[in-house]
C-alpha cells in the first residue's frame, strides 16, 4: 500500500486533505475518489468505532490517498490498534510540550526506537505482505495539531523532535487559548500562526495550514512554506450545500409570493 502523504512529505508536492466525521466507509471512498492526497478519520470530536474505523480505512485502499486517525489523546494503545488495522497516519491534537511529542513518536514506531508492540494484522495484509517490517514502518506519518499557547511557545524544541513529520495549525482551539474565541482571524491567532510557520521554515519540517480555497490566509501560509493543506470534509461540506440550497429556495419561495 502506498502511502501517498508519505511521499509529497519526502518530495517536494502539495498535499491537499479533508476530515471525515459521519463515521461513513462509502463518504471515505468518495473523498479518495474526488483525488483528496489523504483523509482524516476524526476520532477526537466524532462517534467513530474502531470497526467503523477500519471500514473507512479498506474503503480508501487502492486509491492514492493515505488514511489518517485522529486521536483525542496520545493513548499508546489505541494508536497501536489503529496502526495495526492499517492506518497511514496519526494525527494528535493539543500538543503542549516536546515532551508530548516524544512520546507520540515513540508510539509509532517498534523498538528500538519507539514502544509499539508487533501485531499489525490488517497493516501487513494478514501476513501477506512480508515486506511490511522493513518497507512500510518508516512511512507511518506523524502530525501534531499546534493549537495550544504552550506549543506556540515551544515550537522550536517541538518541531527538533525526531520522527515528527509534520503539523498543522488548530485556529479555533488556537484562538480559544489565546483569549479571542472564534476570532480565528484575529492578529493574535495570525500573528502565533506566522511564528509556528517560521520556525518550520528554520527546522526545515514540512508545515501544515487550515485550507481555505478563496481565503488570503491560505495564501499568507502558502507562501511561508506551507506543504500540508487540510480543509473541511463531509460535516462542513454537506452543511455549505445544505444551507447554499435552502437559501436558494428560500429566494424562490419570495419571488413566487410576490409574484401572486
Amino acid at each position: 500500500m502506498r502511502n501517498r502523504l508519505h511521499e509529497l512529505l519526502e518530495g517536494d508536492g502539495l498535499a491537499l486533505g479533508a476530515q471525515l466525521r459521519f463515521g461513513s466507509a462509502s463518504i471515505a471512498e468518495l473523498f479518495a475518489a474526488a483525488g483528496f492526497d489523504f483523509v482524516v478519520i476524526d476520532g477526537e470530536h466524532a462517534p467513530q468505532t474502531t470497526v467503523g474505523i477500519q471500514a473507512q480505512l479498506q474503503a480508501v485502499n487502492g486509491y492514492p490517498c493515505t488514511p489518517v486517525v485522529r486521536v483525542g489523546r496520545v493513548e499508546p494503545a489505541e494508536i497501536q490498534v489503529l496502526l495495526d488495522m492499517g492506518a497511514g497516519g496519526i494525527l494528535v491534537p493539543l500538543v503542549r510540550t516536546a515532551a508530548d511529542v516524544e512520546r507520540f513518536v515513540r508510539a509509532c514506531r517498534y523498538p528500538p526506537e519507539g514502544t509499539r508492540s508487533f501485531g499489525p494484522s490488517r497493516a501487513h495484509r494478514y501476513g501477506f505482505d512480508p515486506e511490511y517490517w522493513p518497507r512500510r514502518t518508516p512511512e507511518v506519518v506523524t502530525m501534531v495539531i499546534v493549537e495550544t499557547a504552550e506549543a506556540v511557545e515551544n515550537i522550536d524544541e517541538i518541531l527538533a523532535v525526531d520522527g515528527l513529520d509534520t503539523f498543522v495549525t488548530g485556529p479555533a482551539d488556537l484562538s480559544i487559548a489565546l483569549d479571542v474565541p472564534m476570532e480565528m482571524q484575529h492578529p493574535k491567532v495570525e500573528a502565533a500562526i506566522e511564528k509556528v510557520l517560521a520556525a518550520a521554515q528554520r527546522a526545515g519540517k514540512p508545515a501544515g495550514a487550515s485550507f481555505y480555497p478563496s481565503g488570503a490566509s491560505t495564501v499568507r501560509a502558502l507562501e511561508q512554506g506551507a506543504r500540508v493543506l487540510l480543509g473541511g470534509g463531509d460535516e462542513w461540506m454537506l452543511q455549505a450545500a445544505c444551507a447554499e440550497m435552502v437559501a436558494a429556495v428560500s429566494a424562490l419561495r419570495e419571488t413566487a409570493g410576490r409574484g401572486r
